[in-house]
């Protein structure tokens, strides 16, 4: 199964993570997640964005998102993409609240 079916890895993607490939070559950092793509801002104030297809997505760690592939390839333009893509409104896992009352 490939990271993407899974719904766990998927939550793990949030805004603002570092994007940066395998090398250790920094990307940006995420704006969005779309359907296929994820939408990377190369640095915060940023006003252009470029796409990141979600098949070059290797690994997702607390320390960001790593991809696949030189720099070059994966900064695909976004033209009219960005209007007619639904991003997706996934928010992390997290674990129950413990209150410290025992359940009956």
């Amino acid at each position: 199964m490939a990271w993407w079916d899974s719904p766990f890895e998927r939550r793990s993607i949030q805004a603002e993570m570092r994007v940066q490939t395998l090398e250790g070559t920094r990307l940006g950092r995420v704006f969005l997640i779309g359907r296929e793509v994820l939408y990377v801002r190369p640095w915060r104030f940023s006003r252009r964005e470029f796409a990141v297809p979600l098949s070059r997505v290797v690994r997702v760690t607390g320390r960001g998102v790593y991809v696949e592939g030189k720099p070059s390839e994966l900064r695909e333009p976004v033209g009219d993409r960005l209007r007619h893509d639904i991003p997706t409104q996934v928010h992390p896992l997290t674990e129950p609240a413990t209150t410290g009352h025992p359940h009956a």
